[in-house]
């Protein structure tokens, strides 16, 4: 059963915003710390995107993202899916092969060659990304933007959930998010359909006497 405190663990619209562009802010292709700030955009960017979980992008070597790219899909192995049974092969957006492609630059740009079987994230010193890793870096953005919120990696994954819930037009978005985050059961989608946080303070500010 869901708590009310997982329900929570998701970035407002502002909250979302203010995060990108404060990391946006610090891209810069002429110095490292620049090309480690665009490294972080648009996995973070991607993640958001797609709704991966942390631990399957930072599995992604280099030839799973041209693979991608080239057939437009999203598609990995079951190897770096947590729990997954087979192979994941779905429908990938533009916006997240568009991160792919600016995550594959800042690759080059950080100087380390698109050899194949490396990972696709690496820190300065050319090492793969952890998940811990990844983690640390989403906690140095988000207090360097000023937010509240004590979000991780993962809650890009329920952002991206709750956006398709709040805006998509399709006739049952919750099957789409279940879809979309590989949730054959349908009581995983459930806190999904709950209030918004910004819908909650909305409500309670109109009943305000």
């Amino acid at each position: 059963m869901y708590q009310r405190q997982h329900f929570d663990r998701y970035l407002t619209v502002a909250e979302e915003r203010q995060l990108f562009q404060t990391i946006k802010q610090h891209m810069n292709k002429d110095t490292q710390r620049g090309l480690l700030a665009m490294r972080d955009y648009y996995a973070f960017k991607f993640m958001r995107n797609t709704g991966l979980r942390v631990g399957t992008v930072v599995g992604m070597r280099v030839i799973d993202a041209l693979n991608i790219l080239k057939a437009r899909r999203l598609q990995l192995p079951k190897a770096i899916m947590k729990g997954r049974r087979h192979d994941l092969d779905t429908y990938c957006n533009k916006s997240a092969l568009d991160n792919l492609r600016k995550l594959l630059i800042a690759r080059q740009l950080l100087g380390y060659a698109p050899n194949a079987d490396e990972r696709l994230l690496v820190s300065r010193e050319g090492e793969a990304l952890s998940d811990r890793s990844m983690r640390h870096r989403l906690q140095h953005w988000r207090e360097l933007a000023g937010l509240d919120a004590q979000a991780s990696p993962h809650w890009l994954r329920h952002t991206l959930a709750k956006r398709v819930m709040k805006n998509s037009t399709a006739r049952d978005p919750r099957a789409i998010v279940g879809a979309l985050l590989g949730q054959r059961d349908p009581r995983s989608t459930v806190m999904y359909t709950l209030p918004d946080k910004e819908d909650i303070e909305q409500a309670s500010e109109e009943v305000a006497a």
